[in-house]
């Protein structure tokens, strides 16, 4: 029997070697790129990018504020800059939503006829205590 040679054991043992890593991304950029993933997937559903407001779905809230804060931030740019086919990255941070004039005589009347309709003392849509003490004593 004859000894292997080294190019022989190197190629043997080379199916048992680690693969090298593809993407050299850290861990930090591919959590950057996922989060920026979910946005971009939002603006395809739905055709606009997410805004702030109250009227708005929280998951688009957390986004808006996201792409704001990744807008900010230098070394995500950088990161996201290749994957950015919407141009999410060079708009302008957000806005939040305007909110609605309020019209001050609409809120006084309506405020008017809320006030006489309504007494603090008058019960509603609670049990006396009469009724109360005769369905313990039948429970009883």
């Amino acid at each position: 029997m004859t000894d292997p040679t080294l190019d022989e054991l190197a190629e043997e043992l080379a199916e048992f070697d680690v693969p090298e890593k593809k993407g050299g991304r850290s861990p930090r950029e591919e959590r950057i790129i996922v989060g920026f993933e979910e946005i971009r997937r939002f603006v395809d559903q739905y055709g606009r990018a997410p805004r702030h407001g109250e009227g708005h779905d929280i998951f688009e809230r957390l986004y808006a504020v996201r792409l704001d804060r990744l807008r900010a931030l230098e070394d995500c740019r950088s990161v996201l800059a290749p994957l950015d086919r919407q141009g999410l990255l060079s708009g302008e941070p957000v806005a939040a939503a305007p909110t609605e004039a309020i019209d001050e005589d609409e809120l006084m009347a309506e405020l008017r006829g809320a006030a006489d309709s309504n007494d603090i003392t008058e019960l509603r849509h609670v049990r006396a205590s009469a009724e109360k003490r005769a369905a313990e004593e039948i429970a009883n």
